[in-house]
């Protein structure tokens, strides 16, 4: 991503294989928990709209928000330590959907 390049100030060519491979780790490990709480939300959503179990709307929060505020405060610390511009907004839209998500939820 190109903010990636702007906090690192290098290209991606200039890494060595090791340290690109190490990059493309964290990013891949990073990418099979956003796959897997996605999943496990919507997962939890039907058969929260089959039961109406309070504490289905409850795992979702808790599940989702430790994701979203995770990320939050991941792209905030490269924003404010680095020159590099992550998307920090879309994160927060992505928290706010999600508290939106369980205010529906918990009215009915």
């Amino acid at each position: 991503m190109p903010y990636h390049k702007m906090a690192v100030q290098k290209d991606w060519k200039e890494f060595a294989p090791e340290v690109q491979t190490l990059f493309l780790a964290l990013m891949r490990t990073v990418a099979g928990g956003f796959i897997s709480v996605a999943t496990v939300a919507v997962i939890l959503q039907l058969e929260f709209n089959k039961s109406y179990d309070h504490w289905i709307a409850i795992a979702i929060i808790i599940a989702g928000g430790l994701l979203e505020l995770s990320v939050l405060y991941a792209t905030l610390l490269v924003r404010m330590k680095t020159r590099g511009r992550p998307p920090t907004l879309l994160s927060l839209i992505a928290f706010i959907m999600l508290l939106t998500g369980y205010l529906f939820n918990i009215s009915g």
